[in-house]
């Protein structure tokens, strides 16, 4: 062999120790043309001059049992070895148990409908919830939106005030209920807009959504794309799983043929419930809220043939089994 190539195959050795035989032999091969005819003839030049194919290793193989096996990396610790890790992130759900709970979606503040806000409010009220879930689109964060955007509506900081204000309001009324705001897509725009036009300070605590709502002088705990789980039933605003998920028939069977799992939601601003029995004799049941908002935005000016007013009132029970109320709001009376 010449002594290029045991240069070659010893600088390989020695600048990646901890790689397999085998995942080497493919580097050299392939990094080195015409090195080699072959990977499996560059691994065993490697098995060579690391000591596996000398004289103490086959008396070894001829000490082996006949039915042993080699011993061989995994391809776990192959990868392992490569020192790649991960960048993954596990999303910690959320995890609630027994209670009442009040359930508002898609507010969109400052486009919100007074009227029907004010039924939902009043309502929970008077049947005294453990805790709220407000589940997305609280605000509309139009100003920072990647459309078209017409002038003399309110700007964000306007915004933020307004809807900083409906949360003094609503500690105000309920003063010791738990309180979550899951995060919808509206509310994901503040985070787009800064990552699309200031990167630099997207990392700042001061410019996040928590810190400019100032959540925790509200006692509002905050939650991203992680499920809120109340008892058996899972509580999402309904962006997370995409926009494909929807059916013509109503939003919930749609949602229902993704999620395979009892789920409540709201996103689509209508109300709809859908439910079947699965082999093992479980109903799995899925319901989508209305909105709180105007039916008519300037968007979408006959929203109404589709939207709804509404929001949910969920007992969960003991045993975490538990019962929905779908609401509907119509022309201020809940149905």
């Amino acid at each position: 062999m010449n002594q290029v190539k045991v240069s070659i195959v010893k600088d390989y050795i020695a600048k990646f120790p901890n790689l397999p035989n085998r995942v080497l032999a493919e580097l050299i091969f392939t990094r080195e043309e015409g090195l080699f005819t072959s990977s499996e003839s560059a691994r065993s030049r490697i098995r060579y001059y690391k000591g596996a194919s000398g004289e103490e290793h086959r008396k070894a193989a001829r000490n082996k049992g006949h039915f042993d096996k080699p011993t061989m990396s995994t391809i776990a610790e192959g990868l392992k070895k490569l020192n790649i890790i991960s960048k993954a992130e596990e999303m910690e759900h959320v995890h609630l148990g027994p209670g009442r709970y009040l359930i508002l979606s898609d507010i969109h503040i400052p486009f919100q409908n007074d009227e029907a806000l004010a039924c939902a409010l009043e309502w929970g009220v008077e049947n005294k919830p453990t805790h709220i879930i407000l589940n997305g689109d609280i605000m509309d964060t139009y100003d920072v939106s990647r459309f078209a955007k017409e002038i003399k509506r309110p700007k964000i900081s306007e915004e933020l005030e307004t809807t900083r204000n409906f949360f003094s309001f609503l500690r105000e009324i309920f003063p010791t209920q738990e309180i979550y705001y899951k995060l919808g897509n509206h509310e994901e725009r503040m985070r787009a807009f800064i990552l699309r036009n200031a990167r630099e300070l997207a990392d700042l605590d001061a410019v996040s959504l928590e810190e400019l709502l100032k959540l925790e002088s509200f006692n509002i705990k905050c939650v991203g794309r992680e499920m809120i789980k109340i008892g058996r039933l899972i509580v999402l605003h309904g962006h997370e799983m995409g926009e494909s998920v929807f059916s013509p028939v109503n939003p919930a069977r749609g949602f229902f043929l993704k999620a395979k799992a009892s789920v409540l939601f709201g996103h689509n601003h209508q109300v709809s419930h859908h439910s079947e029995n699965n082999l093992h004799g479980e109903q799995v049941g899925v319901w989508s809220t209305g909105c709180l908002c105007e039916l008519t935005p300037e968007y979408r000016p006959y929203a109404f043939t589709k939207w709804s007013h509404g929001f949910a009132f969920v007992e969960v029970f003991d045993d975490l089994t538990y019962q929905v109320n779908n609401m509907k709001i119509i022309n201020g009376k809940i149905l």
